[in-house]
């Protein structure tokens, strides 16, 4: 079973109704945000490419308690602007879009989350903008696409991870009905109704995951990671076959000089989920630390 703590799950329901949603206007384009809590800001950048940033709530949600926690849609994602031209899309694109939506909010420094693809934003932002953060965590993520996933699962499954990577999606129908049997071999502990919950929350563009893949092959943070000195928590799960230990937080926290390295037994590519007291204590002390 996915371990939940009561007092965890009133947090985060009593949470998610008080978000301020807009959008804003960040390099040309309009970004769509929430925001919730008060004090120093927290900003969570989403997976995907194709996803929107609500499958990280209400989990993240329980962090404002104690800070300001600021969601958003990538450029190109969820109910942010589309570009004509995908092409537009880049990793440099997108981690301006983060500097520049904080300045606009009124937020000069803050600590970076990124989870999954969000963490090679995450990476980028901090080698780019490390004057502006307090704190980088790394969730689940990796410093390089140069490896071979060990991802396993049933047949149907398999076939339409397979499927994910091997040609574009033809169209928002054809990602979700593809990325839903992924997803559910992603974690290491399954739960229906948790995986229900997050696909009818979720706003899908399948032009993004298109996009994003095409990015996969130049990104590489290995040289660069060394040089980033901002204070790093980097966690992930044991189980993750996508973005393994070994190829992703383990180089990383080898490479990042000032980093901790959090791994959770219990879970796979979304241990917020599926070890959230353990995985919420760990950030939070972190934070106050």
């Amino acid at each position: 079973m996915i371990k939940k703590t009561l007092a965890a799950v009133c947090v985060a329901f009593m949470a998610v109704t008080a978000a301020a949603a807009d959008k804003i206007e960040v390099n040309g384009a309009n970004l769509f945000y929430e925001t919730i809590g008060s004090g120093e800001p927290i900003l969570i950048m989403h997976g995907g490419l194709g996803l929107s940033h609500d499958y990280l709530r209400p989990y993240f949600d329980q962090l404002s308690s104690t800070n300001t926690v600021v969601y958003y849609d990538h450029f190109g994602n969820g109910r942010s602007d589309k570009p004509g031209d995908y092409a537009d899309m880049n990793l440099e694109r997108l981690s301006s879009d983060a500097a520049e939506l904080m300045t606009a909010l009124g937020h000069v420094r803050f600590t970076l989350v990124g989870h999954s693809y969000g963490g090679f934003i995450a990476q980028k932002f901090a080698a780019s903008y490390g004057d502006r953060l307090d704190g980088l965590v790394l969730v689940n993520t990796v410093p390089a696409f140069d490896y071979q996933p060990s991802v396993t699962g049933p047949p149907d499954n398999m076939a339409a991870f397979g499927k994910l990577f091997s040609r574009p999606m033809a169209d928002n129908e054809d990602w979700r009905t593809t990325w839903n049997p992924v997803a559910e071999i992603y974690f290491h502990q399954w739960d229906k109704k948790t995986g229900a919950d997050l696909d009818a929350r979720t706003r899908y563009e399948y032009r993004a995951w298109n996009a994003g893949v095409g990015l996969l092959g130049s990104f590489n943070m290995l040289e660069t990671l060394p040089s980033i000195r901002t204070r790093a928590l980097i966690m992930a799960g044991r189980h993750d076959g996508i973005t393994p230990v070994d190829a992703g937080a383990g180089r990383i926290a080898e490479l990042l000089p000032n980093s901790t390295l959090v791994i959770f037994e219990d879970s796979g590519h979304y241990p917020f989920i599926e070890e959230e007291s353990d995985f919420f204590r760990t950030l939070t002390s972190w934070l106050a630390q």
